[in-house]
C-alpha cells in the first residue's frame, strides 16, 4: 500500500454535499505515540485494522487490513475511547475528503487532501471555502484529539 501524503485544513464554508453519501466511522486506538498508530475501525458496515508510522510531518506508512466484526469486537475491549465521524468523498483529483466529527468532538469540521508526492502537497493551493490549514496541530489526527482537554479543543476551535 502506497504511503499516505496528507494536508489538512478547516473548513470555513462548508461546500455542496448534496449526492454524497457519507462514509460513517467509528475509530479506536490500540496503540499511539512515538510517532506509531495502532487503530480499528468500523467503517459503515466493514471492520478494518491499520498501523501507521510517521515518515516526515506530511507522510506516513500505512498498512491495512480487514477484520471480522469478533475480531473488532475483541481488540475494541482493549481501545481508547471512540472516535466518531462522517467522511464526504468529495474529489478524487486530488483526493479531498470532508470529515464532519459527533460527540466530544462536535463542530469539528476537517478537510483533508491526500497526494501522490511531498512536492505535489507543497505545491498545492486551497480551495476558497478552505480555512486555516491545521497540518501538525494535534487538532488535525484523531489520535491525538483523544489527547486534548475539552478546553484545548474549544481553543483551536476558535483560532
Amino acid at each position: 500500500m502506497k504511503n499516505e501524503i496528507e494536508r489538512k485544513f478547516f473548513v470555513k464554508q462548508m461546500p455542496d454535499l448534496s449526492g454524497i453519501m457519507p462514509v460513517h466511522y467509528e475509530r479506536y486506538f490500540l496503540e499511539r505515540g512515538n510517532g506509531k498508530e495502532v487503530r480499528i475501525s468500523k467503517v459503515d458496515h466493514s471492520y478494518v485494522y491499520e498501523d501507521k508510522s510517521e515518515v516526515s510531518d506530511l507522510e506516513r506508512t500505512r498498512t491495512k487490513k480487514e477484520i471480522t466484526k469478533e475480531g473488532f469486537e475483541k481488540l475494541r475491549q482493549n481501545s481508547s475511547e471512540a472516535i466518531v465521524r462522517e467522511r464526504y468523498n468529495i474529489s478524487s483529483n486530488p483526493d479531498i475528503a470532508i470529515q464532519v466529527y459527533h460527540g466530544r468532538f462536535e463542530g469539528l469540521i476537517r478537510a483533508e487532501v491526500e497526494f501522490d508526492s511531498e512536492e505535489e502537497a507543497k505545491s498545492f493551493t486551497p480551495l476558497p471555502w478552505m480555512g486555516e490549514e491545521m497540518t501538525g496541530l494535534p487538532i488535525a489526527r484523531d489520535s491525538k484529539l483523544l489527547d486534548l482537554a475539552d478546553t484545548e479543543f474549544k481553543k483551536y476551535m476558535h483560532q
